[in-house]
């Protein structure tokens, strides 16, 4: 587009429903319980099969396992009766609560001794049948070390002991496919438990009193070396009494730290303005540091520069006022440059002397650091002296009281385990599970045949629809070209036959061929969307793009431009697909010379111009011979020439380009164009490509008028609604 004074101008581009320069590229919005409903409809048959085969798998696995038996047992473990000497005050400040007791009690009953015990009592038939005829269990010592713990890994894997939480009951569980062998394991498990721990508690409580009064003697030495090296190490540092939440030294080095942080920060910030300002940038100096006399001095050149613009365009280089206008521009430039010398120069002194405060402030941290680590080892190892002195004391005094209050009895309390229930042979299995795995097949199907339905859905996340587009892109969908079904082909066959218009018998012309058809129809309400959006501005140069090749960008553009010369305005088709041009082949004609041609001084504007017969104001340029650099080609200021001629000349200009996730050629005819229709492809195109150029063309300032919907299927949601109601205008 052109003002009054015959410049090209790029507008922002304003789309519907979204506010101007609002744009968010990259927001999508969640899915709805609706999307949801969708894809698990879609998919349901995928879900169906998921769930019937994870079900015929638990049945199957339900009818193959083996059955398993579980004999439980109940035992009371009474952490009081422990035999304590009388130091049970100290065994509860040292050796933990009654919890903890009763957890070493269950470990010491699945302990490979009890186990080895266990499995040598039981009967010879049981032995034959845990480890087989050629295992004695009896010598289990003997046996070779891996065959003796797989056969003890196999026991403590079928093995569970579980506290009762509140209580001082242990629950034991065994499980084996022979329900009698489970419960002999069970009983005599806890029958040699019991043995094992009163053996143990009687030969160790005898040994108590005599170990005691050994330590005694050493712990007394210990405590009184201990109190000597305090006093020493008090005498030698001249410590009196540290404490260290009130310390000065310290205190100052958290103020450095926090002033060199804040020092370093407004260094690295100074530094990035005056490394931004070295590139000498008036632009960047005015945005780093707003000067007044720059902005001012930016401001006139920018006047002289648009005055200098307009009298070029009306006179020669000779005007005095040209002249005139070239001087003060080269003052100003000069006036600019010199300031821009003095905002560097302010910035490098600050960013010198932010530089210089860093370093003072590092280097006294460094040395308030090195203090407070001497302060702090010496208050460390003074606390260390302190806390191991007090504590031989303490434990010395505590000792010497309970060892004299104490009175030993071997046997007393020696046995703290009581059987509650015994183990009885169960008549129901454990395993397997039936309701519960065929439940739980059921559900791991659904879930898995749902999260492929998902991941599917994901990977294949491909237009489908004109919501999706509007809500996603945040454009309008112009149009919905449905697909030819047979019918339509075999009627537009029919009609190419009998008619006597050429472009009646070309493929892809619906416009032409089947005139009353939907996709027909389609293009008509395309033409209408782009006529109909701007009518104080109308765009004479279109454009037609899209994300990536074979999406039917060309097939659209050419009915496009049928549709707008049936309706009697002068049309021009020019290919600028200028690497795979395609229209020449639809349109049947040759493509010898064409575009590229005329770009490259080869040919005239007249000798590429192919008139279409049947339609006296379309005319048609071919792409061309292919050239080495389209994209240079495209963005030249020939072809803005040529563009601004032609467009003096016809009432429209269509112009097919290339994909512009593809290649860049696009990019540059987009910049001139005055609408940009991007074609996607149904259930082809991906929704990220769509979204990837529609940012590409944004940011370039492209006029993005919307997305034409092609070859949407029959079984799709938005042709069902095209056609359901319209099908009694086509018929």
């Amino acid at each position: 587009m052109r003002n009054s004074n015959g410049e090209h101008t790029t507008a922002a581009v304003t789309i519907p429903g979204t506010p101007q320069g609002t744009i968010h590229l990259d927001q999508v919005p969640a899915m709805s319980i609706g999307d949801l409903l969708r894809i698990l409809t879609k998919r349901k048959w995928l879900i169906l099969i998921c769930v019937v085969a994870c079900f015929l798998l638990s049945l199957l696995y339900v009818h193959i396992k083996t059955p398993i038996y579980e004999a439980t047992a109940n035992i009371q473990i009474d952490p009081s009766r422990m035999g304590s000497l009388g130091l049970s005050d100290l065994i509860s400040l040292t050796a933990g609560g009654g919890s903890d007791q009763v957890a070493t009690e269950i470990e010491i009953l699945k302990s490979d001794s009890v186990v080895m015990t266990t499995l040598a009592a039981l009967s010879p038939e049981y032995q034959h049948q845990f480890a087989g005829p050629n295992v004695d269990l009896n010598n289990l010592e003997n046996l070779e070390p891996h065959q003796r713990d797989a056969i003890l890994g196999r026991f403590k894997s079928r093995l569970k002991c579980k506290h009762i939480e509140g209580t001082q009951i242990v629950q034991i569980t065994f499980r084996n496919s022979n329900s009698k062998l489970a419960t002999a394991v069970v009983n005599q498990l806890v029958t040699s438990y019991m043995l094992s721990n009163f053996q143990s508690r009687y030969s160790s409580v005898t040994q108590v009193s005599k170990w005691l009064s050994d330590q005694m003697s050493d712990l007394k030495g210990r405590a009184s070396q201990a109190q000597k090296k305090l006093a020493d190490f008090q005498e030698q540092n001249n410590i009196l009494g540290t404490d260290a939440s009130d310390n000065t030294t310290v205190d100052r080095l958290k103020l450095l730290n926090d002033q060199l942080t804040t020092a370093q920060a407004d260094r690295i910030t100074k530094e990035a303005r005056f490394r931004v300002a070295a590139s000498g940038d008036p632009q960047l100096l005015a945005t780093l540091a707003p000067d007044t006399t720059l902005q001012s001095l930016q401001s006139q050149q920018a006047d002289l520069y648009a005055q200098y613009a307009q009298l070029s365009t009306k006179f020669g280089n000779g005007y005095p006022p040209l002249v005139d206008l070239k001087e003060q521009i080269a003052k100003i430039k000069n006036q600019i440059a010199q300031e821009v010398r003095t905002v560097t120069d302010r910035l490098a002194e600050d960013y010198h002397a932010a530089s210089e405060a860093e370093s003072m402030l590092r280097n006294q941290y460094q040395e308030q650091g090195t203090k407070a680590y001497a302060l702090n080892r010496k208050v460390a190892e003074y606390a260390l002296l302190k806390d191991e002195g007090e504590s031989s004391r303490d434990l010395f005094d505590m000792l010497q009281y309970k060892l004299q209050q104490a009175g030993v009895d071997a046997g007393l309390n020696s046995v703290n385990t009581m059987i509650i229930d015994h183990a009885k042979v169960p008549s129901t299995p454990v395993e397997p599970q039936k309701t519960l795995i065929l439940a739980i097949g059921a559900c791991l199907g659904l879930v898995t045949g749902t999260s492929i339905a998902f991941l599917r859905e994901a990977i294949e996340n491909n237009v489908e629809n004109a919501t999706q587009v509007e809500s996603l892109l945040s454009l309008p969908t112009l149009a919905v070209v449905p697909q030819y079904n047979r019918q339509e082909l075999l009627d537009i066959q029919s009609t190419a036959n009998d008619s006597a218009d050429p472009l009646a018998k070309l493929p892809h012309v619906v416009t032409v061929r089947r005139p009353l058809s939907r996709a027909a129809e389609s293009y008509r309400t395309l033409r209408n969307s782009v006529l109909l959006s701007s009518l104080d501005r109308p765009a004479k140069t279109i454009l037609f793009t899209s994300s990536l090749p074979a999406e039917g960008k060309s097939t659209t553009a050419l009915n496009f431009a049928i549709v707008l010369a049936q309706k009697g305005a002068r049309v021009l088709l020019i290919d600028a697909d200028l690497r795979r041009p395609s229209l020449y082949r639809l349109l049947g004609v040759s493509n010898s010379k064409g575009l590229s041609s005329l770009l490259l001084d080869e040919e005239s504007n007249g000798a590429i111009i192919t008139p279409i017969h049947s339609l006296p104001t379309l005319d048609f340029i071919p792409s061309g011979p292919k050239v080495p650099s389209p994209s240079e080609v495209l963005s030249s200021m020939r072809f803005h020439e040529h563009l601004e001629r032609w467009e003096s000349q016809y009432d429209y200009l269509i112009i097919d380009s290339a994909p512009v996730l593809s290649v860049s050629d696009s990019i540059p005819v987009a910049t001139w164009a005055d609408s940009v229709l991007i074609v996607a492809r149904y259930a082809v195109t991906p929704i990220k490509a769509l979204m990837r150029t529609r940012s590409i063309l944004l940011r370039v300032n492209a006029k993005i008028h919307g997305v034409i919907l092609n070859g949407v299927s029959e079984t799709s949601e938005e042709y069902y609604y095209y056609g359901r109601y319209s099908d009694a205008y086509y018929n």
